[in-house]
């Protein structure tokens, strides 16, 4: 608009139209600016920092930033690891301890492996050798690395495979060890640190599509007034009616015509609010950090506070209608506790962790338990797998006197029963040793192991130390056939000191007992169902004993599948270790439980009467799912379950989906349960997913079991595809969580004990499943209302402000002569109008935290968009409209009846005329966000007292100095303040246009009853705990004579 000022012959100065535009960018170039800065210090202090490296066997000490690839690092104890390195050497023999804080935000110790290929050689050796490592390309999966190393010896080539745990990442810091050595493989922007510091969320909320829809309206309607004003010009000048006074009109041809549409352009060109992206912006990135600093969502013990990862997607916690959740970690604590196991068609438990076995009978009566003074073989057996099976570590002896004052106290607890929920690693023996593992189920079988005299004493990475009552066991480790989501199951490889070569694995059911060919199978199926029927999560243990030429063959198809690189070696993987773990022999099955958080019942039950409905997508089996699924209110009593289990016909899916369709149509008040597991699920999306769709949403509680993490967002998609586009989040806590967290609308993290990288997806994280209540109910209501009423009442000030400009042209001929002085075209946005609505958007309240917890059915109040909805959108326009008109004809009918109405009678010039009518624009616009407000904060009142006073401060400077900037504007506010007219005129024109406010706000105060008889919900109090969870809450809100219900305080109640 300043270029097109600038070429025409335009009332409206350039500057006028720069300096608006230019305050816009500025703020935008001065944020930026000041990212940039930080990113630059931060970069500078880390590419400057001093690194040793070995180059030509000699030792080098450079900057970071000239590291490059091929370089043999060193990093010393408690230093920060530079670049991606694969791990040579270490002065702890075979691994070393790092922390990835920086990465993830774990703190507990993690333990790095140096390849087996290298395992045995010197420092001197590894400097010496010629070698070559090829691996994937950079990736910004902090889990993920393949990779093959070659060492050159003259004519022999030694190869071995690399993983994960041999990559030392950048960002990881080195402890408990001296020094460590390896060959940095990606640097700069290609590490994984910088490529996820790169990541940037895809996902658009529901509120910008809105405004970005609502803009091309603005647009049209700013090219329509354009044109019609335009035509009307031309119209008014065939008339000649203004001949006589300014004399004869230039001719009209193209040039004039592109010029007076031009003219018109930039006059109008103020309906579209530059300045709302920026103030949105701010408004999302201040009222982001207000999530964080909630102490409600505070985790004490973690010291922990809610995160948002993202501000672009704050309104979109205040739309959900379907929440896809994970189990175990999210629903429950995912603090595993060893309960019982079955072995050799047996049921033994053990009591509290009280490190006894005690051999249950036949009817399952614990009090009739018998307690097993000694083992039969098949029993060590099986505990010596549990203590050989894993990914275990032994935390550093540096750690030792914390874990036993910590193990002291608690026990010493349990005894007098000041604490009675039992805690697997606490209950030890403070001389048994610390375990640290990625996975608990794992860590709470190794720990049951020890408890019972199997003790885990040593774990490196050529050997595994077991100390029993009589002996100490060494066993050699060969190879580790690592778990995934989709394989579901992991086996080690070990030769004992006889020489024999035993695999043990362990996994789930169904994908461990396929591969049992010896074994009690038909007991232990039973007991498996048992077990899950008690909500207990099952783990099936077997073996296998090989010879050395069998497990050679063996163990070359598994290199040759791992050095592979590419697109195929998962399938190569797969198949190599499959027939590696063919044939096992049974041992017996593992039950560990896992208890539900705190209120998540509650929680749950919340998020129903808010019309929220829950998809529980677990990998865990059925039964399991289901009995969790009871104890936590999923699913209620007297729910009629409807099952779709281990269909791998589509014919077969199609039936009985369409039989469960019929069922609830024919009984639609009944309530409905849908249980559905992987298998299904795959025949079901391949076949009719439609159908799937409709049953599913139709039911009142779903669960999927026994799903792949790529299932759990397959069925977020379908969902979120449905004709309606119902708003989905979802909320997990591990890894086969991140691609359904990614999938959802929102995504959510669990900060568990099953790493970060839930929670490094989500766009929202906090510890504990409770949480989500205040988040939605409370943020995601308060966060939507924000920013659509900052929003419609950025186009409705807009529409008041620039209308008048449009009324005007009938009374000056459609000459495109401005109404307002330059001075104020340029302050109404930038000055006088911003701040109110920016503090509105980040501290109103409708209904305090206290009422949206207790009332969950106000959540709905703002489904389906309702406030940036098309009638909603109509009805702003329409009381912009309506203000405009009555302040502008209200304005010229008493200028017009009585031209001389100042203090001293003076005539009502133009400049009168319109600076009475930007004065009223501008206290109406105010007056109208004081209006809309029910929570009168003394930031918010005094943002409004502000504005107006910078209004009245610069118009009587600006009018009492003698310069002319645009219009003559000397005296005339002076004039204006002494008139006793014009203060009548200001209040009469307020109140008449806010009469039609005040009746739409009181009739919408009547819009959560409304709600209520709707969905035919009794309007019950949920009750709200005395923890911790609102006793910060802002002032009650009353129901009075007013629209308006909060109070001006910011007292708090007590």
């Amino acid at each position: 608009m300043t270029i097109i000022a600038v070429f025409i012959h335009s009332s409206i100065s350039p500057l006028t139209s720069a300096l608006p535009l230019s305050f816009v960018i500025l703020v935008t170039a001065c944020k930026q600016g000041y990212e940039d800065y930080l990113r630059y210090k931060i970069d500078k202090r880390d590419n400057r920092r001093s690194v040793s490296v070995i180059r030509n066997k000699c030792k080098q000490e450079i900057y970071c930033e000239q590291i490059i690839v091929g370089d043999l690092v060193k990093v010393s104890r408690d230093e920060d690891v530079p670049c991606d390195i694969v791990l040579l050497y270490s002065e702890t023999p075979g691994c070393c301890y790092v922390t990835t804080s920086n990465l993830d935000g774990e703190t507990n110790l993690k333990t790095l492996h140096v390849p087996k290929v290298v395992s045995t050689m010197s420092l001197t050796d590894i400097v010496a050798m010629q070698a070559t490592i090829t691996c994937q390309k950079p990736l910004a999966n902090l889990y993920i690395f393949h990779g093959k190393l070659e060492i050159n010896d003259g004519d022999k080539t030694t190869n071995g495979h690399l993983i994960i745990e041999n990559l030392l990442l950048r960002g990881s810091r080195l402890k408990d060890t001296e020094y460590v050595v390896g060959c940095a493989v990606y640097t700069g922007q290609d590490t994984k640190l910088s490529l996820n510091s790169k990541i940037v969320s895809n996902k658009f909320s529901t509120a910008e599509k809105t405004i970005n829809k609502y803009l091309i309206i603005y647009l049209v309607i700013l090219l329509t007034e354009v044109i019609m004003c335009t035509i009307l010009k031309l119209y008014v000048d065939t008339l000649q009616v203004w001949e006589r006074y300014l004399g004869p009109l230039p001719k009209v041809n193209f040039f004039t015509l592109i010029e007076d549409i031009l003219s018109f352009l930039v006059l109008f060109n103020y309906i579209v609010p530059i300045s709302l992206y920026v103030t949105i912006e701010l408004q999302k990135f201040l009222g982001s950090i207000f999530f964080g600093w909630d102490l409600d969502m505070y985790d004490k013990d973690n010291d922990q506070p809610a995160l948002a990862n993202s501000s672009d997607l704050n309104e979109e916690l205040g739309q959900v209608e379907y929440l896809f959740t994970d189990k175990t970690g999210t629903l429950t604590e995912n603090l595993m506790v060893f309960r019982r196991c079955s072995v050799n068609g047996n049921v033994y438990m053990e009591k509290d962790c009280d490190g006894n076995l005690h051999l249950l009978p036949s009817n399952g009566n614990e009090t009739e338990a018998i307690k097993m003074s000694s083992w039969e073989s098949e029993i060590w057996h099986f505990m010596i797998s549990i203590s050989l099976c894993h990914l275990v570590q032994i935390a550093p002896s540096s750690l030792r006197p914390k874990v036993i004052a910590r193990r002291t106290l608690f026990r010493e607890s349990f005894r007098l029963k000041k604490v009675t929920r039992v805690n697997s690693s606490l209950m030890m023996h403070p001389d048994l040793p610390e375990y640290q593992a990625a996975s608990a189920d794992e860590k709470a079988l190794v720990e049951a192991s020890a408890r019972c005299g199997v003790v885990l004493q040593k774990n490196t990475n050529e050997h595994i130390h077991i100390k029993t009552d009589n002996s100490n066991l060494i066993f050699q480790k060969l190879e580790i056939l690592e778990f995934s989501s989709e394989r579901k199951r992991m086996s080690v490889i070990v030769k004992d000191s006889s020489g024999d070569i035993w695999l043990y694995c362990k996994g789930a059911d169904s994908a461990v007992m396929p591969l049992i060919t010896k074994g009690e199978t038909q007991k232990t199926n039973a007991h498996v169902a048992d077990f899950s029927m008690r909500g207990l999560r099952t783990l099936v243990v077997a073996y296998k004993k090989m010879n050395q030429s069998e497990y050679e063959n063996l163990i070359h198809n598994v290199e040759e599948a791992r050095q592979i690189i590419g697109a195929e070696r998962e399938t190569h993987i797969t198949c190599a270790y499959n027939l590696m773990e063919s044939g096992l022999t049974l041992l017996g099955v593992t039950a560990v439980e896992d208890r539900l958080q705190d209120k998540v019942e509650e929680t749950l039950e919340c998020l129903r009467v808010a019309g929220i409905k829950i998809w529980v997508l677990t990998g865990d089996k059925a039964e399991t799912a289901e009995n969790i699924a009871f104890l936590c209110g999923h699913f209620k009593k007297g729910t009629e379950i409807l099952r779709l289990m281990n269909e791998t016909s589509g014919q077969a899916c199609l039936l009985i989906l369409t039989s469960f369709e019929r069922k609830i149509k024919l009984e639609p008040y009944k309530q409905y349960g849908l249980i559905i597991d992987g298998v299904s699920v795959t025949t079901t999306l391949r076949n009719c997913p439609e159908l799937l769709k409709s049953v599913g949403m139709a039911c009142e509680a779903v669960v999927c079991c026994r799903l792949t993490p790529l299932q759990k967002s397959e069925i977020v998609h379908l969902i979120k595809t449905a004709r309606n586009h119902p708003h989905t989040a979802a909320i997990g806590d591990g890894g086969n969580d991140v691609s359904m967290i990614q999938e959802a609308h929102v995504g959510i993290g669990i900060l568990g004990k099953e790493g970060r990288q839930a929670s490094i997806s989500a766009d929202f994280a906090f510890t504990k499943f409770k949480y989500l209540r205040k988040a939605l109910l409370v943020h995601g209501h308060w966060y939507y209302l924000r920013i659509s009423i900052l929003t419609q009442f950025f186009f409705y000030k807009n529409v008041v402000f620039i209308t008048p400009q449009v009324l005007f042209g009938i009374h000056n001929g459609f000459s495109t002569q401005e109404l307002y002085d330059g001075m104020f075209l340029m302050t109404f946005n930038l000055i006088f109008t911003s701040l109110p609505i920016l503090v509105y958007g980040l501290l109103e309240q409708n209904y305090n935290a206290k009422k949206l917890m207790e009332h969950p059915y106000l959540y709905k109040l703002n489904k389906n968009n309702y406030l940036m909805s098309r009638s909603q959108f109509v009805i702003w326009m329409f009381l912009g409209m309506w203000h405009a008109c009555i302040t502008y004809f209200t304005v010229f009918a008493i200028t017009s009846i009585n031209p001389t109405y100042l203090y001293d009678n003076t005539p009502v010039g133009h400049w009168v005329f319109s600076t009475c009518i930007f004065h009223i624009v501008t206290l109406l616009v105010n007056v109208q966000i004081l209006l809309r407000s029910v929570y009168w904060t003394i930031p918010f009142v005094l943002s409004v007292l502000l504005s107006e006073l910078a209004f009245f401060v610069t118009t009587f400077g600006y009018s009492g100095l003698n310069i002319k900037y645009d219009g003559d504007m000397y005296g005339v506010f002076q004039k204006l303040l002494l008139s006793l007219s014009f203060w009548l005129l200001t209040i009469f024109i307020i109140i008449t246009c806010l009469i039609l406010d005040y009746l739409w706000l009181t009739y919408n105060t009547y819009r959560p009853l409304k709600i209520l008889r709707r969905n035919e919900e009794s309007p019950q109090v949920i009750t709200c705990s005395n923890d911790d969870d609102h006793r910060r809450n802002s002032s009650q809100t009353k129901n009075c004579m007013f629209p308006w219900r909060g109070s001006f305080s910011l007292q708090k109640d007590k």
